[in-house]
């Protein structure tokens, strides 16, 4: 990289250290000088959470927790930054903005395709792609020339993420890139794999719910309560993503709400807000549920027929697992519910000291 551009970069770089955000960026081949750029700025450690060079294709997929289809794409660059800001968001920290990169560039050999590279960040302001077409070339030269335009367009993209202009020299030699908002796209790459396992693999989602206990709700946040229950129960959390009377969760939020249950199984998916429409997507499955929730279930007020509803829920073969709720300082159990239907219903009890326990309250608590 020429020293001008270079030292424009470094100088860039420096400013991130007065703004209010941390990062985490990873590129699966060319983009790796970014992390030397970076490391050579003292007290970048405050800022920088981490950085990874995951380039066979193997260290790839256990980067991401799944294959990808292809190793250089616009898909797999949005992955790559999906992850990388899951680690560098910290509950009540700094705003997190992960970034990834993947490119196909010059070699010893010429390629039959042609060279290109894709950047994604994730961050507060959604989700960005920038992409170019690489002048074609063979040998080391054009290998070391691809990998500057790489770094610069890296640098490019995590100016922008943190909301700082970079020097007007980094763009001098830069081929023609487009910048492109992707959030819908990213949530689409997201939902590929909406399971996220204990082990941090993303493996392919139950086909139905056959041994499987589902913990629905919004967790926000999760508390002591939640964590007990799903211990107990070897549950896994399940969010709705477009959850009724609700604004539907952006791809930031789901992995902070993925970040917040870790250590569990949890699912995020689409189009089920209802106990019944989950119910349908995951037939056979345990549902884990307060005595508030079945309550509310039960109440005509929401516009389902009761009795087609106890119907259906038969027939897909479901349970749910009905926990004590304090309600208005009551004890209320599955008991006290009116009309419960007990062929589906087993009562789970929860420790008192969780039972008036709420994510309303957690949220209204804290500053």
């Amino acid at each position: 990289m020429m020293p001008s551009v270079t030292s424009d970069l470094q100088a860039g770089f420096s400013r991130l250290l007065g703004t209010p955000h941390c990062f985490y960026i990873v590129a699966t081949g060319a983009g790796a000088g970014l992390q030397e750029l970076l490391w050579a700025i003292p007290g970048i450690s405050g800022i920088l959470v981490g950085a990874e060079f995951p380039y066979a294709p193997e260290a790839t997929d256990r980067f991401l927790g799944f294959r990808p289809e292809s190793y250089c794409s616009e898909r797999t660059a949005i992955a790559l930054a999906l992850e990388a800001y899951s680690r560098a968001y910290l509950p009540r920290g700094a705003p997190a903005v992960g970034l990834g990169l993947t490119a196909s560039v010059a070699s010893t050999r010429e390629h039959r395709g042609e060279h290109r590279v894709f950047v994604a960040t994730v961050g507060d302001t959604g989700v960005w792609v920038y992409s170019m077409t690489l002048p074609k070339g063979v040998g080391w030269e054009y290998r070391a020339r691809d990998g500057d335009i790489c770094d610069t367009l890296g640098a490019v993209a995590l100016l922008d993420a943190v909301h700082q202009e970079h020097p007007r020299r980094l763009g001098l030699g830069l081929p023609a890139y487009e910048q492109v908002k992707r959030d819908e796209l990213a949530m689409e790459v997201l939902l590929t794999h909406p399971l996220f396992a204990v082990s941090g693999k993303r493996p392919e989602p139950p086909a139905n719910g056959n041994g499987l206990t589902l913990f629905p709700g919004a967790f926000n946040p999760p508390h002591e309560g939640h964590v007990w229950m799903a211990k107990e129960h070897g549950a896994t959390f399940h969010v709705t993503i477009n959850p009724p009377h609700k604004p539907a969760l952006t791809v930031a939020e789901v992995l902070q709400r993925a970040k917040l249950l870790e250590g569990f199984p949890r699912i995020f998916t689409v189009g089920d807000p209802l106990y019944i429409d989950k119910a349908r997507r995951f037939p056979g499955a345990k549902i884990l549920i307060g005595v508030d929730a079945l309550e509310r279930m039960l109440d005509p007020k929401w516009g389902v027929e009761i009795a087609p509803l106890l119907s259906e829920l038969r027939q897909l073969g479901i349970r749910f697992l009905v926990a004590d709720r304090e309600i208005n300082g009551t004890i209320q159990t599955l008991d006290h519910i009116t009309g419960a239907p007990m062929d589906l219903c087993e009562r789970v009890l929860r420790p008192a000291q969780h039972l008036a326990m709420s994510s309303t309250k957690l949220r209204a608590a804290t500053p």
